[in-house]
């Protein structure tokens, strides 16, 4: 059985109601924004692919915010 989520509709409609004042405030992108990756290379992306998948990436992020804790709520 596929787990679906849903929301109630009063959450619904004060979501559409805050999607809809954001777009008249000007605050939505008329497209979507690009992956921050789709200006690279296959080659460079896949090597922070592997980068993130090896672990090595984790434990760089883990390194500098035990010098600088505040950088992890950044």
């Amino acid at each position: 059985m596929a787990n679906q989520r849903t929301i109630s509709s009063e959450l619904a409609a004060v979501v559409e109601r805050a999607r809809v004042a954001a777009q008249e405030a000007g605050e939505l992108r008329s497209t979507p924004a690009r992956l921050p990756n789709a200006g690279l290379s296959p080659e460079a992306s896949a090597a922070l692919a592997d980068w993130l998948l090896s672990g090595d990436y984790g434990r760089a992020v883990a390194e500098i915010v035990a010098d600088d804790p505040d950088l992890a709520t950044q």
